[in-house]
């Protein structure tokens, strides 16, 4: 008959037509330990200090991450360790403060409205939405201190 139908069901992206493809986004990483064992102040532009002090790269660097990827799964692609435990946005373990650029959290179960105005975003539901970003990854600390109780205590690393 002519007559085309579009596909529909599980699984099937309605949107993909209508998207456009953007390149990845840069994103510039710091562990935020990194902050407490050099004496630096979140405040006290870390990122500018810690690109001139020679960090590891599994504490500073520089990453792509792909638009449809998580900030957790990228780093993770890109052979980096951050903490995680839920993966689903129900614990605070993956909290980052978000010093640049634009991101998305898909589900945030964890972190109150004004740690989200804060800043703070949980790496694994968290998604780019501008060309660079500027992320502190372990901030747990910063989650746990406002609600005692609200999320998980990440593992201790040996």
């Amino acid at each position: 008959m002519g007559i085309k139908l579009p596909a529909v069901g599980p699984g099937v992206d309605t949107e993909a037509e209508e998207r456009e493809e953007l390149p990845p986004a840069e994103l510039e990483y710091l562990d935020y330990r990194v902050l407490a064992s050099q004496g630096w102040e979140l405040d006290d532009e870390p990122f500018e200090k810690a690109a001139r002090a020679d960090l590891d790269e599994r504490y500073y660097g520089r990453i792509e991450v792909d638009r449809e990827e998580t900030l957790l799964r990228s780093a993770e692609a890109a052979g980096l360790t951050w903490a995680s435990q839920c993966r689903s946005g129900t614990c605070n373990v993956c909290t980052s403060v978000l010093d640049d650029g634009e991101a998305e959290m898909d589900m945030n179960l964890a972190l109150t409205d004004e740690q989200v105005e804060d800043g703070l975003r949980l790496t694994c539901t968290c998604y780019p939405k501008s060309d660079r970003l500027r992320v502190l990854f372990n901030a747990y600390p910063l989650a746990a201190e406002e609600e005692s109780g609200r999320g998980r205590e990440p593992p201790v690393e040996d």
